[in-house]
């Protein structure tokens, strides 16, 4: 995926609209307009903002893929990338899910 199409999933993810991103990254809207619509490039210092801002990597925003983390099994990255792919509402509802099966084990061990 291209760098506009990361920011802008990103951004969609948290429920923001250019405007508001714009805003919180201090950047003019049209600014990041032109950046998502692809006809103007990123800047190095716009990258690193934006990478901070949505607490990934640059690497990520420039859809570089991430080398697989040896420890961990294919079903556990598995996990983790569909994890990534929910919005607030569902990662809540699998953390709800999780306690509810961590209590449900306790009781059976």
């Amino acid at each position: 995926m291209s760098v506009a199409g990361n920011i802008i999933r990103l951004r969609e993810r948290q429920g923001l609209s250019q405007k508001e991103l714009a805003a919180n990254l201090n950047m003019n809207r049209s600014v990041l307009n032109r950046i998502e619509n692809g006809t103007r490039p990123v800047r190095d210092d716009e990258l690193k903002t934006i990478a901070d801002y949505f607490d990934v990597s640059a690497d990520y925003l420039l859809g570089r893929k991430m080398p697989k983390v040896p420890s961990l099994s294919d079903e556990q990255i598995d996990i983790l990338k569909g994890f990534d792919s929910l919005n607030s509402t569902g990662r809540n509802l699998l953390f709800g899910v999780l306690d509810s099966l961590r209590v449900t084990h306790a009781a059976i061990v």
